[in-house]
């Protein structure tokens, strides 16, 4: 059936809401973040505000859940993609970046919060975190289980990329100003994508030397 016209305006503008709030939330934190700031992004009075999302919690909420919630879907679909256990875990980041790129708040709201412990986010947000971890893990387990990795904790590899690519997102924009300082590696050259397909390179053939 399809959704009437107020249905979908109301959509829109619960859109246009939750990706407002979510440039003022990475910029100022949830403490800093205005509610006044976040309507006026959005193009809307705060009446409206509450009326399509809620209050300033309410509003957080929605927002890291509703990216999380992205960034699962992106993850599971690029994953489905693949069959053989190399391209399925390298689709894992690719899946991030590619989430980042739409999205380019993401990195600095989430760091924002876990480095603060979290204190704001809400169970849905959590439960889509935890589904994209099994996401990681059963990536592994089957690329263990078929010999193509060996065995390795898939809660620390899930953290090594996510918590990379998000630095990495944020240190990207400092790039300008180390460039008369030190030499800039070309995979930073190339922007987040570069970056991660370069991560990913390491972490599957690791840097030691295979002695024969």
């Amino acid at each position: 059936m399809k959704p009437t016209r107020a249905a979908q305006h109301s959509a829109e503008v619960r859109a246009r809401i939750i990706e407002a709030a979510g440039e003022v939330f990475a910029e100022c934190g949830f403490g800093g973040a205005g509610v006044h700031e976040i309507a006026r992004r959005a193009g809307v009075n705060k009446a409206m505000l509450y009326y399509h999302v809620g209050d300033k919690a309410a509003l957080f909420g929605e927002t890291v859940t509703a990216n999380l919630g992205r960034i699962h879907a992106a993850v599971a679909a690029a994953v489905a993609a693949h069959t053989a256990p190399r391209e399925r875990l390298k689709a894992i980041p690719r899946a991030f970046v590619a989430t980042v790129r739409e999205h380019p708040y993401l990195p600095q709201l989430m760091l924002r919060e876990i480095a603060a412990g979290g204190p704001n986010l809400p169970a849905a947000a959590l439960a889509e975190m935890a589904e994209v971890m099994r996401l990681t893990a059963a990536t592994l387990d089957d690329g263990a289980r078929r010999r193509a990795f060996r065995r390795v904790d898939p809660f620390v590899t899930h953290l090594m990329f996510v918590g990379a690519l998000m630095f990495m997102a944020n240190a990207l924009r400092l790039k300008g100003r180390f460039a008369n300082m030190l030499p800039i590696p070309a995979a930073a050259a190339g922007g987040l994508e570069s970056l991660s397909d370069t991560m990913i390179a390491i972490v599957l053939d690791g840097i030691a030397v295979k002695k024969a």
